[in-house]
């Protein structure tokens, strides 16, 4: 897609209206729908859909720099101080998790780049198992290729929302209890939150860290609300808006993409999702037997999907549902801890 900066205003103005229209119709119709993530997907398709009519949509530079902030500081909301606690609980089967996600992962990225011709940093992101807004701002931040990893990580969330119809049923599920009263309430607590998050921000850009706005928010946050210091957290309808803006700035990244094309790398994520549950299932079965949550809920613990579909899946079966969320928490931040491992796939794309 061809960058908005250096537009007449005009131009990059009824841009940005033609993605709002196309990304909030698709979103309300499935969030309408119940849908889990239905506001990120539904946007994300109607954007595509359009995109590859050959609409030309996108968001201003700094629409997407406001977005990359509030997924950081959200994300980090939810880490707290009853979630950090719930983390030492299992310690074991969280340690197996990390290694589970790790082979995943790696065998994962082999997959898909041996079906997809890409770029080592694309298929990084593209086999992600998990965490679907957040892979996909840091994927954005990283200049993969956008398109590739949008359709691996929609197909796979596509595909466990139709193999879970009782997710559909319920709203977006609360990890864990409500936090105790913050140190920092009202007004104070928020206006420190949000500093918190500047400075983070700004010691990200000074670090030179990737994703510097989705980094430097995502370590403010946690700092503040896993201390307890405060509970500042965005409404649900905020949450929604957010994420249909984000659904639709991936979507818009579809332009000059052809059906054949998309036929193509369906391929590829079908055999990157029959492979990851080849490994995650079985382990997930003997993990959830030995630590006495059973299996339903160790494959739900390790299945790689949104958090959000399985511990509403988890809610609703009655599966454990904060073994569950403690465990796709904890793989969330090894996705972002592995970011340290991308230089070592920082390659050229294959011709």
């Amino acid at each position: 897609m061809q960058s908005l900066r250096g537009q007449h205003p005009i131009s990059q103005g009824a841009r940005s209206v033609e993605t709002l229209v196309i990304g909030g119709a698709g979103a309300a119709v499935l969030v309408l729908l119940r849908v889990p993530a239905g506001a990120v997907l539904g946007a994300l398709v109607a954007t595509a859909a359009a995109s590859l009519a050959g609409r030309t949509l996108g968001w201003p530079g700094y629409v997407r720099t406001a977005l990359y902030v509030q997924l950081g500081f959200s994300a980090g909301a939810t880490v707290t101080p009853a979630a950090a606690g719930a983390i030492t609980i299992w310690p074991l089967s969280l340690v197996t998790l990390a290694v589970t996600t790790l082979v995943m992962w790696a065998v994962g990225w082999g997959v898909f780049r041996r079906l997809s011709p890409t770029d080592g940093r694309t298929a990084f992101y593209a086999a992600s198992p998990g965490a679907l807004g957040t892979v996909l701002v840091l994927a954005e931040q990283q200049g993969t290729d956008l398109r590739k990893v949008a359709v691996a990580q929609s197909l796979r969330l596509v595909i466990l929302v139709g193999l879970a119809p009782l997710a559909t049923a319920t709203g977006r599920p609360e990890l864990f209890p409500s936090p105790s009263p913050a140190l920092v309430g009202g007004l104070a607590g928020w206006a420190l939150a949000v500093a918190a998050v500047l400075a983070g921000w700004r010691l990200a850009l000074q670090l030179r860290w990737p994703a510097a706005p989705f980094m430097g928010s995502l370590l403010a946050s946690i700092l503040v609300h896993a201390t307890g210091l405060v509970h500042a957290k965005l409404s649900g309808d905020v949450l929604l808006v957010a994420g249909a803006a984000l659904g639709a700035l991936i979507g818009s990244r579809f332009g000059g993409l052809g059906f054949v094309d998309l036929a193509r790398e369906a391929r590829a994520c079908l055999a990157l999702v029959a492979v990851m549950a080849l490994i995650g299932v079985p382990v997930g079965i003997m993990v959830g037997d030995a630590v006495g949550v059973g299996p339903l809920a160790g494959v739900m613990a390790f299945a790689p999907g949104s958090m959000e579909v399985l511990v509403a899946m988890a809610l609703t079966l009655n599966a454990h549902p904060a073994y569950v969320a403690v465990h796709h928490l904890t793989r969330t931040l090894l996705l972002l801890a592995a970011l340290q491992a991308l230089p070592l796939f920082h390659d050229s794309p294959r011709t």
